[in-house]
């Protein structure tokens, strides 16, 4: 298994849900292929599990429109300043993560997307 540690990007595998995962709630079908940042690591060896902070764009289209209606709730439920201080584009802007708890195991290491430098013109 290879180590992880704290802020590294990954992606959980896709795979088909396990008895075992009903009782632990560690995973879900529609978790598998969905990436995002390692949050928090907790505990050690095989069952060591992980907090993955999840890329909205990588949820399923009703899971996010969910998040996004919920977030909205959210932000229009705040009032005077919080609600200033909150809006979009603002410094402090509201943002509500997606956070779930999976098994170690579960996941694999995602490399951050190469950008490409133009010098002159042409790719570096």
């Amino acid at each position: 298994m290879p180590a992880f540690k704290e802020g590294d990007r990954v992606r959980i595998a896709s795979r088909p849900p396990t008895p075992a995962d009903a009782k632990t709630g560690l995973y879900y079908g529609y978790y598998g292929g969905l990436s995002g940042t390692l949050f928090k690591l907790y505990g050690r060896g095989e069952g060591a599990q992980a907090a993955v902070e999840i890329d909205l764009e990588s949820l399923p289209e009703d899971v996010a429109r969910r998040h996004l209606e919920v977030r909205d709730q959210m932000r229009s439920a705040l009032t005077g300043e919080a609600k200033r201080l909150s809006a979009p584009g603002a410094e402090h802007e509201f943002r509500l993560r997606y956070v779930i708890l999976v098994a170690v195991s579960d996941l694999q290491r995602r490399a951050l997307p190469t950008r490409h430098r133009a010098t002159n013109g042409r790719a570096a």
